[in-house]
């Protein structure tokens, strides 16, 4: 596995892990521990922008389909 497919493909059980040492502690992250919280962080927008896209088109079909 490369650097890069680690920072972009990480386990989810790290992020939890890696939340708490930045609660605790949070100048002794590495370079890469901050590249991955920050690719969690863009990840969970991107998923978050998604579900609100699939629930906006559920909304306007079913407001076409019963003509709300």
């Amino acid at each position: 596995m490369t650097k890069e497919e680690r920072i972009s493909v990480p386990p989810l059980w790290d992020d939890l892990s890696l939340r708490e040492k930045l609660e605790a502690n949070p100048y002794s992250l590495t370079q890469d521990e901050l590249a991955r919280l920050y690719s969690y962080d863009r990840l969970a927008a991107k998923l978050e922008g998604f579900l609100k896209d699939a629930l906006v088109q559920k909304a306007l079909s079913n407001s076409l389909k019963y003509k709300l």
